[in-house]
């Protein structure tokens, strides 16, 4: 398999379909950072407004699908490690839309009865994890993001599923650049840190803005898609390395740091495996992530 390819898991499901009751009010000419994210991931549920958003993020910064599939191969590749250290339960916040390689699908190779609790403030997102994944015993889904933690983690569905005494596995990938600075999302993910037992950890990935002063053509294609982020979804903001390696504050920053995600214990792309996707070096740089501990 060629490192330029997509394996399977990497995306959405085509072939399954749910029915809400009554159905979830959507905004067909308002793009959608989960749909987005099926569209990259070659899946079914998107619009005529998302993909004119992935089009020109690829005008911005041609091959921007392989930072999303160097994000979820990171997700993948963290999860089963957290996972062979022991941990048995996960929160994440941000979900997109269920797809083949979730979470709960790598968690479970390590652990069977792994749980898994999945927020999101999207309710086209929400009704399908209800519908296509919550099974009433391992995994399930509530109504929540990132700037209401306090919300996401007092609902009773949230303290059934995760014993909050216990180490959790917190999931933030591809949601802390869609919270804005006046947001303050290292707040946030402080009070989640707060709320969780030692042994917890943190799996955090983030869009870069390169130095401009070493790297400027790198620097030039974030803040190209920057301005198209703002101005299709309203958010997705670059950080610098430093202010993403801040949102670590508090948490003991594992080995081998915060860096490219395509550098995070990488894998060999063959045998294909969840994870195992490399990003080609034209936009490694545009996406960096890392784990915490407490």
């Amino acid at each position: 398999m060629s490192r330029f390819t997509s394996p399977p898991f990497l995306r959405q499901a085509g072939d399954k379909h749910v029915r809400a009751k009554p159905p979830p009010v959507v905004d067909l000419a308002q793009p959608s950072i989960a749909r987005l994210r099926s569209f990259h991931l070659k899946g079914k549920d998107h619009f005529e407004g998302d993909r004119e958003l992935a089009t020109r993020a690829d005008q911005a910064a041609p091959g921007f699908q392989e930072v999303v599939l160097g994000e979820r191969a990171f997700l993948q590749r963290a999860v089963r490690y957290l996972a062979e250290a022991g941990v048995t339960q996960f929160l994440q916040f941000g979900a997109g839309l269920p797809a083949p390689g979730d979470p709960h699908e790598i968690a479970r190779e390590s652990v069977p009865d792994a749980r898994v609790v999945y927020a999101t403030d999207d309710p086209m997102v929400l009704t399908h994890h209800r519908a296509l994944l919550r099974d009433g015993r391992t995994t399930t889904a509530v109504h929540g993001g990132l700037t209401e933690p306090g919300r996401v983690l007092r609902d009773p569905e949230t303290r059934g599923f995760l014993d909050l005494d216990r180490p959790v596995g917190l999931l933030l990938t591809g949601v802390v650049p869609h919270v804005s600075d006046d947001e303050d999302p290292a707040g946030h993910i402080a009070t989640l840190r707060e709320s969780l037992a030692p042994g917890s950890h943190l799996v955090l990935s983030h869009y870069c803005r390169p130095d401009r002063s070493r790297y400027p053509k790198d620097a030039l294609r974030a803040d190209r898609l920057e301005d198209v982020f703002i101005e299709g979804l309203g958010s997705g903001w670059w950080r610098g390395h430093r202010e993403v390696e801040a949102l670590f504050d508090g948490w003991e920053i594992l080995s081998p740091g915060v860096l490219e995600v395509q550098r995070w214990h990488t894998l060999p792309v063959a045998p294909p495996v969840p994870g195992c996707y490399q990003m080609p070096r034209r936009n490694r740089r545009l996406i960096i992530g890392g784990v915490g501990r407490i």
